[in-house]
This record gives C-alpha cells, structure tokens and sequence, in this order.
C-alpha cells in the first residue's frame, strides 16, 4: 500500500502574490487603531514572518502596550481592510505561473493530501485562497494565529491534517513547500524536506545555502514537480 503523503504549502510568495494587499493592509490598520501614520514606522519585513509575530512588532514599534483586547481590535481591523483590498476594483493580484496546474494534478493522487502552512491569520488565508478560488485544495493547516514562531507551526499542521485525515503522517512523507528561509527552517525544525521555490522575494542563489531538499525557479515545469511532491 501506498504510504500517506502530507504536502504542506506556504501562500504568498508560493501559491499568490496579493501585490501588496496584505501589508497595506495591516497599515491601514495602523492607522486606524493605533492612530499613527504608517510611514511614522519601520518598514515592514513579511518574509517568512507570521502575522502573529508581525502584529506584536508593530505594537512594539508603535510604543503601545498588547492587550489580548487591543490585538483582537487590531486583528479584526487588519481583516477588514484586507477583504476590501482582495476585492477592489484596483487589486493586481495573481496566481503565481502554473499553481492552478500543479494543484489540479496533485488532487489526482488519492494517497496525496494537502495542507497550509503559513504565517497568515487563519480567517487571512481563507480570504487570500478563496479570492483566486483554490481555497477547496487544502484540508487544514497551522495559522499565524496558532503561533508567533514559525517553527513550532509544522506540527500543528501534521496533528491538524491527521485528525482530519483520520491517520497519521509519517514524517519522511511530510514535504513544505516554500519560498523563504524560514519555510526551510520550518521544515528542518519538524524534521520535513523542504521544497523551496524561487517565486517570492528570494532568488535561486539566496535560497541555495540553506541546503533545501528540492530547489526550483517556479513550478512551470508541472508534470516534474508532481514527480518530485508524489513520489
């Protein structure tokens, strides 16, 4: 029989690019509810980060005191204006090149199963994966909601996608996919390979020492990718 295989998939970078919807949005929520300007604060680093991580920087930098209140006000805020940003008639978003291939042909395997990992807000990722309509590929996953830190997401996503899988993940047959550093650390924190993808902010030669398991430019070449992810 052949063994579960669990694909766990970082979003942006990876699987979309929102055009910078998601950090303009959590400015706007600077704005709103700290009240600050946004250029009043240091520019924002997104790469690999979880939106949880990022709300309490931003906190941070803004010199206010993180209340479980003021976070949740921020959070809904940051919500708000990124829904509004996914559907104006200006957003420039995109599917990166061939995603809509390569999840089509990896939903062929019935011993394949599809998660996310990713440092976007649980409600975040919904909106992202609904607005280009692949949200129905993904089982369930770890949210920058679950954790600050992004290592300690992977094996929330492996518990996540064994229960509602209704079996266990062994995990030489977990793979993350991503575009950062921090998606190759992930993996290396729960024990995964790593694919990693040159479509984010990191080019193949910044990507390189981190030692992935499989390194590729972009996923334009599906059937290979699919050869690689199934096994």
């Amino acid at each position: 029989m052949t063994k579960p295989r669990l694909l766990l998939f970082d979003i942006d970078g990876t699987l979309l690019d929102t055009r910078g919807s998601g950090a303009g949005a959590l400015l706007d929520a600077v704005e709103d509810v700290f009240g600050v300007p946004r250029d009043s604060l240091p520019p924002l680093d997104l790469a690999g980060a979880t939106d949880g991580g990022v709300v309490r920087k931003l906190f941070n930098d803004a010199g206010l005191p993180m209340t479980e209140e003021r976070a949740q006000a921020y959070r809904d805020s940051y919500l708000g204006h990124l829904k509004r940003r996914l559907h104006s008639d200006a957003f420039a978003g995109r599917l990166l090149p061939a995603i809509t291939e390569l999840l089509d042909a990896l939903g062929q395997h019935d011993h394949v199963h599809l998660g996310l990992l990713t440092g976007n807000l649980r409600t975040g990722a919904g909106y992202k994966l609904s607005r280009f309509q692949i949200d129905h590929h993904f089982i369930d996953g770890a949210f920058g909601d679950d954790a600050e830190e992004r290592n300690l997401l992977g094996p929330i996503a492996v518990e996540r996608l064994a229960k509602a899988r209704g079996h266990g993940f062994e995990i030489e047959e977990v793979i993350v996919i991503g575009d950062t550093p921090k998606d190759i650390a992930c993996a290396n924190a729960l024990g995964a390979r790593c694919l990693a993808v040159a479509t984010g902010a990191f080019g193949v030669d910044h990507l390189s020492p981190h030692r992935p398991w499989q390194l590729l430019a972009d996923f334009a070449e599906t059937q290979r990718v699919v050869e690689l992810l199934v096994g």
